[in-house]
């Protein structure tokens, strides 16, 4: 049997497969599918073709038909008659229909503020696709990557219309504990501000109003993500809009954008006191895991750092569906009519077994050197290039702070602050744990580092200075 896993969030439906998994394409040649709908002349358009054009017509779009799964009929002009669950299921098909060859089985990885009888819906969505779901877990659960058993574990993660906190219990098993959302201040929350803050920049700078034409304000909403993207602290990027043979120009910052985070994250940050105050915790350095999609708000670090000693670890995207996958073997054995198990808890290694250690105070220990065969390399803010040398015959693994060395770079390292931080810069992704990383990820302790085809693994690991008793140097 071949398994496919599901990630299922609004902000974007992901699919993987493979071993080791893999993101599969799922919408227009992307590896994410976001839960849009436009009812439109020509019948009803789902997902990036409607994400594409909901502002020509936002009478007759809605995305909160993930977020409000029902069957009660939907009374928005241009979608009368229509119900929550008809979207959710035509939007299901039309994901189902690009990755069902890739697997013939499915196990999804859900929200974890779905109710029993939301997920009875999406079971009813699958079984009437004849999608062959043998079970589901909570995002956070499925996605979780290394055991801290000596601090709060948390994860991190944000949809549509809300972001989703859980507080995670660790033992021999990882358990979901709680989970808390933040209603109305997902993406959909934020895309709105930012939007309305560029437009008014364009109208104070330029008086050219992006508002003044459905046409002009869809392009503001396409091109804003990929800009946002681009943005770096303390630095300013110009962003064009063409309106007929007029260019229009204005400069965005980071910080304008992280303004809009910091407000909402403040009362993240409020949820995850609360939680650790409530589980006893509130004196100890607490570590949070974050979804790809926390990890795209400007301004997110700086937010969340305020709170006292927090560690971030960066998820890679989809980890909710390739971390499911590894979760099948918990869904096998069950007779049909004991139903379609849903996962409150996971086993867990113990951090000796793992591949982050903990340490004994309020802080973690982070990585000081790379070991490469008998060679360890400091890491220090310098970047440390990795890639290959192939001026010889054949390629071989090279590191080297000096640029010109290195002609295929594959990815640096450097420390940034109180992180150790690995920046892709391969088509191919970099392999951290054996999960591919295409943007950036924090490092941890014992993680191993793989480069796309070579065989050779890098270790990251802690040196003690001879003059130091063993822990020093933590950070």
């Amino acid at each position: 049997m071949t398994v496919l896993g599901i990630e299922l969030s609004d902000a974007g439906i992901m699919a993987a497969a493979g071993d080791p998994p893999r993101l599969l394409e799922t919408d227009g040649g992307e590896t994410s599918s976001p839960g849009f709908a436009l009812s439109t002349n020509d019948g009803l358009i789902i997902g990036r073709d409607a994400v594409s054009r909901f502002r020509l017509n936002p009478r007759s779009y809605t995305n909160r038909f993930w977020d409000d799964l029902s069957s009660e009929p939907i009374k928005q002009p241009g979608l009368e008659g229509k119900t929550y669950v008809e979207l959710a299921y035509r939007h299901l098909s039309k994901l189902w229909d690009v990755i069902k060859n890739a697997g013939n089985e499915v196990v999804m990885a859900v929200p974890g503020f779905y109710t029993q009888h939301q997920l009875g819906l999406l079971l009813g969505i699958a079984n009437e696709l004849y999608i062959p779901v043998k079970g589901f877990a909570p995002i956070a659960l499925a996605g979780s990557s290394a055991p801290h058993l000596r601090h709060p574990l948390l994860h991190l993660d944000i949809h549509l219309h809300r972001f989703e906190i859980t507080f995670l219990e660790q033992s021999d098993y990882l358990i979901l504990k709680e989970v808390k959302t933040i209603a109305g201040r997902g993406f959909n929350y934020l895309y709105t501000e930012w939007v309305k803050m560029v437009a008014d920049e364009f109208v104070r700078t330029t008086r050219f109003d992006p508002f003044d034409q459905a046409a002009y304000e869809q392009e503001l909403y396409n091109r804003l993500p990929r800009a946002i993207e681009g943005l770096q602290p303390h630095a300013s990027a110009t962003f064009t809009l063409q309106a007929g043979a007029h260019s229009y120009r204005v400069p965005l910052t980071y910080d304008l954008f992280a303004q809009k985070t910091e407000a909402v994250l403040s009362e993240v940050r409020r949820i995850i006191e609360d939680m650790m105050l409530s589980a006893g915790f509130h004196e100890k350095a607490p570590v949070l895991q974050i979804t790809h999609r926390v990890s795209h708000l400007p301004g997110y670090k700086e937010a969340l750092y305020k709170i006292p000693g927090l560690s971030i670890i960066d998820l890679a995207p989809g980890s909710g569906a390739m971390g499911v996958l590894k979760l099948r073997d918990r869904f096998t054995g069950q007779h049909e009519r004991q139903g379609v198990k849903l996962l409150s808890s996971r086993p867990w290694p113990s951090e000796s077994a793992g591949h982050i250690p903990a340490s004994s105070g309020h802080s973690i220990m982070r990585p000081t050197h790379i070991l490469h065969g008998d060679c360890a390399y400091p890491i220090t803010s310098s970047p440390l290039i990795i890639g290959q040398d192939d001026r010889d015959v054949g390629a071989t693994l090279l590191i080297s702070s000096n640029p010109s060395d290195v002609l295929q770079r594959c990815c640096i390292i450097k420390r940034e602050g109180n992180e150790v931080v690995l920046v892709n810069e391969s088509p191919a992704g970099t392999f951290v744990n054996d999960q591919v990383i295409l943007k950036t990820s924090v490092l941890r302790l014992g993680q191993t580092i793989g480069m796309g085809t070579q065989s050779d693994k890098l270790k990251l690991i802690f040196c003690v200075g001879a003059d130091e008793k063993e822990g020093r140097n933590r950070i």
